[in-house]
């Protein structure tokens, strides 16, 4: 399994990693609005994060089950 395979299915740790990104970006937002800087930047780099993760589901998230054959 690949190191990002490995991270998409730790769940818990994929969670965490998105959350934080996002986090950050709202914190940077929230910090250019108040300075009366330019934020579209920050929407741009948001749909990246959601895009990268996206990007990983369709990679990863199919986990292929075995086919358990009935017949005889």
């Amino acid at each position: 399994m690949n190191p990002l395979q490995t991270f998409y299915h730790n769940e818990p740790e994929r969670t965490a990693v998105h959350d934080f990104m996002i986090e950050v970006l709202k914190e940077l937002a929230v910090d250019k609005t108040f300075n009366g800087q330019e934020v579209k930047g920050i929407q741009e780099a948001k749909q990246c994060v959601e895009k990268m993760f996206d990007k990983l589901e369709t990679l990863y998230g199919i986990i292929k089950k075995p086919i358990i054959s009935n017949s005889r």
